[in-house]
């Protein structure tokens, strides 16, 4: 019976932090990159380090994650002349080399940010000020 009471105390706790879900965060992160990236790389490792409340109904989460690309720069030039619209291509290239630099396929890169959530009718939202 104790225990019952220590877990049902518990969830009532988690149910009033008045931050956003460790899954939450990794989940909205993660379709926030992959969205960027669509499939040049994959997340892995991904873990909130630290978080904190600058206001109120809103929560910074420090969190970690590893991109690991899936084609190198130099495979996406080639593909390039195979494009639709190479100038639209060429520049999406353009912004890739300033974004990342020279990277190769297989290559694991560890990143670290603050990603900034409000609480809103919905729940948390991730603010995408990117």
């Amino acid at each position: 019976m104790k225990r019952l009471l220590f877990a049902i105390f518990i969830m009532l706790l988690a149910a009033c932090a008045n931050r956003p879900g460790d899954g939450d965060i990794e989940r909205q992160v993660n379709e926030r990159l992959l969205r960027e990236g669509g499939s040049l790389y994959v997340v892995e490792n991904f873990r909130k380090t630290n978080g904190f409340e600058p206001g109120q109904n809103v929560y910074v989460a420090e969190v970690e994650y590893d991109l690991v690309f899936q084609k190198s720069l130099a495979d996406l030039a080639i593909n390039l002349r195979d494009s639709q619209d190479p100038l639209l291509a060429g520049l999406d290239l353009v912004a890739l080399g300033i974004k990342y630099g020279q990277f190769q396929a297989g290559e694991r890169r560890h990143r670290a940010e603050k990603a900034t959530f409000h609480k809103t009718e919905r729940g948390w939202l991730l603010q995408d000020d990117r």
